[in-house]
């Protein structure tokens, strides 16, 4: 090992002349990335060109399984990328005890992106806070797009247990809604879980409040006017609808793509503020704003 180690302390990180198998092995041999690798290692990943990243894979295949955050995002086993369950561990921090494990899943919470889904999160309990201040003691109807896990609204109701905000949240896989239900159940009172596609789903009612972070950035632009458009219309007069999307400045990119298959439709504020023109939304009544990171944007619009 010291060999190894001695060899690896004398890599520049510059791909083309790293020894890329000794390098993995070493960091194999410590079952994982310690602190002082993660730049090195995430740098060594953004410079992997596309022909080579199976080959990539290949050679770090022993932690691309569900037993690692990393391996739980490739191998999707409920089918697409960003399922509840992993946005979950990513909210909970979780980390596999197991000593082959602990380590990658301790780097993949070191992650600028995984850190900037967790603000989203405190993002949503804050404005959810401030429109129950706004609300004055009325009833506040509030939407989510895509709910995932239902964190934010759990964590929300246990802060404020008075607030008067109800909710309705839509999303298609019905594993999510039985995990949210569970979780939420001294809730349920003031929430309403539709399984259905936001597509296709047609509103019964009106809202102050049409919030979705995670959902949006895994359609292509027509689809996100589309969508921005037809929920637009089922806003109270002075409600807002807030739509999350990666910004293209993304440091964890690669590596959410490489180590996770993990695919988003990454925009700027400015494409965003165009989509909302595009929807006919008034450029006076547009805004984008940002978690503390600024890799998750936030578009703003006001009936």
């Amino acid at each position: 090992m010291n060999n190894i180690i001695d060899e690896v302390e004398l890599l520049t990180m510059n791909i083309d002349s790293v020894d890329l198998d000794a390098y993995i092995r070493y960091i194999f041999l410590k079952n994982g990335p310690d602190e002082k690798d993660y730049l090195d290692f995430f740098g060594l990943v953004d410079q992997i060109k596309a022909e080579d990243i199976e080959s990539f894979r290949k050679k770090i295949s022993p932690i691309l399984n569900p037993s690692t955050l990393f391996g739980f995002s490739y191998t999707k086993p409920f089918g697409y990328s960003g399922d509840f369950f992993i946005i979950e561990k990513i909210y909970q921090h979780y980390v596999n005890p197991d000593k082959r494990y602990k380590k990658w899943d301790i780097f993949l919470h070191s992650a600028p992106a995984v850190i900037a889904v967790v603000n989203r999160k405190t993002l949503a309990i804050e404005i959810f806070e401030k429109l129950n201040e706004k609300a004055m003691g009325l009833q506040q109807n509030v939407m989510i797009l895509g709910s995932g896990p239902v964190t934010e609204t759990f964590e929300f109701f246990e802060k404020n247990p008075d607030n008067t905000l109800t909710f309705e949240l839509l999303d298609m896989d019905k594993r999510a809604i039985a995990y949210a239900k569970n979780k939420n159940k001294k809730y349920l009172d003031k929430m309403t879980f539709h399984n259905r596609n936001v597509i296709r789903y047609t509103p019964e009612k009106k809202y102050d409040l049409i919030w979705s972070a995670g959902l949006f950035d895994y359609f292509k632009g027509k689809h996100f006017v589309f969508l921005l458009r037809k929920y637009y219309e089922y806003l109270n007069e002075d409600g807002e609808i807030i739509i999350g999307n990666f910004n293209t400045e993304n440091p964890s990119r690669r590596a959410m793509e490489i180590l996770g298959d993990w695919f988003l439709y990454h925009r700027s504020a400015d494409e965003l503020k165009q989509f909302a023109l595009q929807a006919g939304i008034e450029e006076s009544k547009i805004d984008v704003m940002q978690e503390p990171l600024g890799i998750n944007l936030f578009l703003r619009v006001r009936k």
